[in-house]
């Protein structure tokens, strides 16, 4: 969530850096003092309501920014849509097996299922906000209406860059040096074509700031009531005997999010040494990080021989492999699989014409792993801790090294979980209300 929270406030900078020329340093510590200061003020509560706001403004900007778009470029749609079959950039089907292509179907399929799930499963931010009402039933819609609201909000990602693309086909703004990074490629695009309307690029400064504050201050709150709950109170309790006041715990809860927050920023400067897209970039830290958790996670669900002995063990192994494998992904990162790009209709550059291609790279033994696609990265980290976790608790089983407790039913998956006739009235509804409620309690103010 820390890594994540850092690359959410690099990739806005860097657009704010485009649209209205301050620079990073300036844009990082701004946009991040802004969130903590909101945050560590409202809490939980403030934070929902912001981000409900906050979604509104996302899809407002990106709207305008796509109608206007359209209507520049003649032909319209339908030119848009040409242009990028004329480039191959409209694949949709690619079924070549090798895990090591960057997007095929499978990996986009797959891939992208186990990496959604690291997110929807196994992060903080999304757990907090599950617990924060009254029943599991309620979080389970919401998460029905997410992925109607994710899917429309990635439609219009997607037609926004087809838009820039076919925009800039014969005289790529990157390869002239008009930007610095493709990240700024789409901010260009909004001072190009709505520079000229006051008040548009100051929309679109706030999607960008919409998208980027409500990632960064559901971090902050969910880090800081992890380390509230499991970790202050404990030590305050086993060293004094008393437990952590409500006023105490509601002042060091804000110190907690602010010293993230603080911290987010700092890191958020080394980001842009990582040498990959912001998407790959956030795909990578859910995958490397958020995988191994998953899978300790639903090993808990679907295993009912595991163990708190090979669900540890599964996740060290996990974890160690997947730094191991983010590690080798960035020494040896290599640039590979990118469409060609033209600068044979600039005009005003003294740069010479060209159409470029960056091919992918030639596959060899001592390259392979380095070039595994970053959308496999969560699957690989949950087969190493089932496999682990697995093995280590029949052994622990069955040597009978320490004496293990069952898992107890309730707590294994059931698809009768779903009758609606048991609402409320087994051990997980009741321990979840409680839950929500200790929960709601700690963040409310």
């Amino acid at each position: 969530m820390f890594f994540y929270m850092s690359v959410a406030l690099y990739s806005p900078s860097l657009a704010i850096e485009q649209v209205t020329g301050i620079p990073l340093f300036y844009s990082i510590v701004g946009t991040g003092g802004i969130c903590a200061l909101y945050t560590v003020a409202g809490g939980l509560r403030g934070t929902v309501w912001i981000d409900t706001f906050q979604v509104g403004i996302m899809f407002i900007g990106l709207t305008v920014l796509i109608i206007k778009g359209i209507i520049e470029i003649p032909g319209g749609m339908v030119e848009v849509w040409r242009r990028a079959e004329e480039s191959n950039r409209i694949e949709f089907f690619n079924f070549n097996p090798s895990p090591f292509v960057r997007h095929s179907t499978w990996a986009l399929f797959f891939g992208s299922f186990f990496t959604d799930l690291t997110v929807y499963g196994a992060n903080q931010g999304s757990i907090q906000r599950y617990m924060a009402v009254k029943k599991w039933q309620y979080a389970a819609k919401a998460l029905f209406v997410n992925l109607v609201g994710v899917f429309f909000l990635q439609t219009l990602i997607c037609l926004s860059g087809l838009i820039a693309y076919a925009k800039y086909y014969d005289c790529d703004i990157l390869t002239i040096g008009t930007i610095k990074k493709g990240e700024q490629i789409l901010p260009f695009l909004v001072l190009d074509i709505l520079g000229q309307f006051h008040g548009f690029p100051g929309l679109f400064v706030a999607t960008i700031y919409s998208a980027a504050l409500s990632t960064i201050s559901t971090g902050m709150n969910s880090l800081a009531a992890v380390c509230i709950t499991d970790f202050v109170k404990p030590f305050y309790k086993n060293k004094y005997g008393v437990s952590l006041t409500e006023k105490t715990a509601t002042y060091t809860t804000k110190a907690i999010a602010l010293f993230f927050g603080l911290a987010a920023i700092g890191m958020a400067f080394a980001c842009q040494f990582f040498g990959n897209t912001v998407m790959q970039l956030t795909s990578s830290i859910f995958g490397l990080l958020g995988g191994p958790l998953l899978g300790v996670i639903s090993l808990g669900m679907f295993i009912k021989k595991a163990n708190w002995v090979g669900a540890i063990v599964g996740l060290i192994l996990s974890t160690i492999g997947s730094i191991y494998l983010g590690i080798i992904g960035i020494l040896y990162n290599k640039t590979s699989g990118l469409k060609p790009v033209s600068t044979n209709g600039c005009t005003n550059t003294t740069k010479t014409p060209t159409t470029s291609l960056i091919s992918p790279i030639e596959n060899d033994d001592s390259s392979l792993l380095p070039q595994l696609s970053y959308l496999y990265y969560s699957l690989c980290a949950c087969i190493i801790s089932y496999f682990f976790g697995i093995v280590i608790s029949l052994l622990v089983e069955k040597m009978k090294w320490i004496e293990i407790k069952p898992i107890k039913p309730e707590y294994l998956f059931d698809l009768n979980i779903w009758n609606k006739k048991k609402f409320g009235q087994n051990k997980v509804d009741i321990e979840f209300k409680q839950k929500s409620i200790e929960l709601t309690e700690d963040n409310s103010t």
